[in-house]
């Protein structure tokens, strides 16, 4: 059977060399050893590089590749990310940010004015909205205002927003497939083990670096 190829945009930003891994050139990732994928998934992190997964993005999905481990609380997708100095922020819907005053037992307005305007969007995976209309998005700055540093906890982790609860899973234009950082040990697990579903359902696909 001849194999199918899947190319990945976000992987050809990676300067294999830089790495020392030249010799990866033309791989197939679901064909590298456990010692080179963990040396690319290393060299990812460390660029800020998302690894596009051949797997629909879709409320089960992901939530499915969430499963496969877990978050570590290093906080570092709290706090500014030097490799990527515009961020903006978090970025959360109007409606979480009325959930997340809600929770705290303060005003609306009070938390709009500490943030900034973002996108009109659609809503990706809240049910109780309506898919068919926009939803405004608003920027919270970095680090979040409700990331304990020292206790390593969420203040607000029962109405995070969305953005944060699927991270390291990241949302993009394309839901054919499913992007994940490696920059931290939760991403990376997640990445190996979304590989493995996706070798056992498509043993001929072939994924070039």
């Amino acid at each position: 059977m001849e194999n199918r190829l899947y190319e990945s945009q976000e992987i050809e930003r990676l300067d294999l060399a830089r790495y020392g891994l030249a010799y990866l050139e033309g791989s197939s990732i679901l064909a590298l050893s456990e010692p080179d994928l963990d040396k690319l998934l290393k060299a990812l992190g460390q660029d800020d590089i998302s690894l596009n997964i051949p797997i629909p993005c879709t409320p089960y999905n992901v939530q499915k590749i969430l499963s496969y481990s877990e978050c570590r609380n290093c906080g570092r997708c709290c706090i500014p990310n030097p490799l990527n100095p515009t961020n903006p922020g978090v970025e959360v819907f109007e409606s979480e940010l009325k959930a997340i005053a809600a929770h705290l037992g303060v005003t609306y307005d009070s938390w709009k004015e500490k943030t900034v305007s973002g996108k009109v969007v659609f809503h990706p995976f809240d049910s109780e909205l309506d898919p068919s209309k926009l939803s405004f998005t608003r920027f919270l700055p970095l680090p979040c205002p409700f990331h304990d540093t020292e206790g390593k906890r969420c203040r607000i982790y029962p109405v995070r927003p969305i953005v944060c609860s699927i991270h390291p899973v990241v949302f993009t234009e394309d839901k054919s497939q499913i992007a994940i950082k490696a920059n931290c040990d939760y991403g990376k697990d997640m990445i190996k083990a979304a590989f493995k579903d996706v070798r056992k359902k498509n043993p001929e696909l072939v994924i070039k670096l």
